[in-house]
C-alpha cells in the first residue's frame, strides 16, 4: 500500500471520528445546556452590576441626607433669627425672604433626588429579586439536563474514543510531511481528500490538468486539486 492509499484509509476512519463528535457537539440537549449555561452567566454578570449601583446609590442617598439635614438646619437658624432679630426695613425683609427660598428650593431638590433614588432602589430590589428567582430555576434545569446529556452521550463517547483509536492506528507509518499536509487541508475542507474519476476531482468535479493526471497515475507525489485544495488519490 502506497503512503497515499494509507492515509485515504486513515482519512476513512478519522472522518468516522469526525462525525461521531459531531453528533455528540450538535446534540439538542447540548446546545440547550449551553443557552442556559450563557443565560446563567448573564443573569450573574447583571447582578454584579446591580450590586454595583445600588452601592453607589447608597453612598448618595446617605451624602444627600447629610445635605438635606444642614439645609434644614439653616432654614430653622434663619426663622429663628427672624424672630428673634426681625428686618428693620424692606431690604433686609427681601433678602431674608430670598434667603429663605434659596434654602426652600435646596429641601425640595434635595428631597426629589432621595425620592428618585428610592424609586430606582426600589426598582432594583424587585429585579433581583426576579434575577435570583429566574437564576435558581435555570441552576435546576441546567442540573436536570446535564445529567440527561451524560446519560445519553456515554454511548457515542465511547464509539467516538473507539473511532478516534481506530483512526490513530491507521496513522502509523504514515510520513509526518503527508500526516501534515493532510490536517492543513483539513483545516479548510472537509473531506481533505478525493478520488480522481474521469479526470476529474470527485470533491468539486473539476478537470485536473494533464501534468497532474501523470502524477497521480503514478502515485509517487502529493498532488492536490488546483480548485478545492482536496489531496487527490486515484480512482478505482
Amino acid at each position: 500500500m502506497s503512503d497515499i492509499q494509507a492515509l485515504w484509509a486513515y482519512m476513512q476512519e478519522d472522518m468516522k471520528a469526525d462525525a461521531i463528535g459531531n453528533e455528540l457537539r450538535s446534540s439538542p440537549i447540548r446546545q440547550k445546556l449551553e443557552k442556559t449555561r450563557d443565560f446563567i452567566m448573564q443573569q450573574k454578570t447583571e447582578y454584579d452590576q446591580m450590586e454595583e449601583q445600588v452601592a453607589v446609590h447608597a453612598d448618595r442617598k446617605d451624602a444627600i441626607t447629610d445635605a438635606l439635614k444642614r439645609a434644614q438646619e439653616q432654614l430653622a437658624a434663619l426663622a429663628e433669627r427672624f424672630e428673634q432679630n426681625p428686618p428693620e426695613n424692606q431690604e433686609e425683609t427681601a433678602k431674608m425672604i430670598a434667603e429663605a427660598d434659596k434654602c426652600r428650593r435646596t429641601l425640595m431638590s434635595y428631597e426629589q433626588e432621595l425620592r428618585h433614588i428610592q424609586k430606582l432602589s426600589n426598582e432594583m430590589t424587585r429585579k433581583a429579586t426576579s434575577i435570583r428567582a429566574d437564576t435558581a430555576k435555570a441552576r435546576k434545569e441546567f442540573d436536570l439536563m446535564k445529567e440527561e446529556y451524560n446519560a445519553e452521550s456515554e454511548s457515542k463517547k465511547k464509539l467516538w474514543a473507539q473511532a478516534r483509536k481506530n483512526a490513530d492506528a491507521k496513522a502509523q507509518g504514515i510520513p509526518e510531511a503527508l500526516m501534515a499536509a493532510y490536517n492543513s487541508v483539513k483545516k479548510h475542507i472537509t473531506p481533505p481528500m478525493a478520488r480522481l474519476q474521469a479526470g476529474q476531482c470527485a470533491g468539486c468535479n473539476t478537470s485536473q490538468p494533464s501534468a497532474a493526471l501523470r502524477k497521480i497515475d503514478a502515485g509517487e507525489e502529493l498532488v492536490e486539486c488546483e480548485t478545492c485544495g482536496r489531496i487527490l488519490i486515484k480512482g478505482e
